[in-house]
């Protein structure tokens, strides 16, 4: 899979674009699929970030990569499904407790 980054100072404009619908939410970032010869590109319309401290253009910049990775996960109300909802937290709780393992069997200096 490719990821392509298009740098879109009109959102809006971009993803209605892609979509060749119009929207009627304030869209922040989207992602669209091609597939080309057996090759999947999967292309982000988003802005940068304008410091690394902008936590809402860097979370919509991962919102719509999980989308490249994970597919269309939203509920029909724009939420993440129960599902995966239930999966994010079943890898969180066992990266957390493998972290704690880690820490716990680690021997001193």
């Amino acid at each position: 899979m490719h990821v392509v980054w298009q740098q879109v100072d009109d959102v809006q404009a971009a993803c209605e674009g892609a979509s060749g619908k119009r929207e009627i939410f304030k869209i922040l970032g989207c992602s669209k699929w091609r597939v080309d010869g057996g090759q999947r590109t999967c292309t982000i319309y988003a802005p940068a970030p304008r410091d690394e401290r902008d936590r809402e253009r860097f979370a919509t910049l991962g919102h719509e990569l999980m989308h490249c990775t994970d597919g269309n996960w939203h509920d029909k109300w724009g939420r993440m499904s129960d599902e995966r909802v239930r999966a994010a937290k079943a890898r969180e709780a066992g990266t957390a407790s493998a972290a704690a393992g880690a820490s716990s069997s680690a021997s001193p200096d």
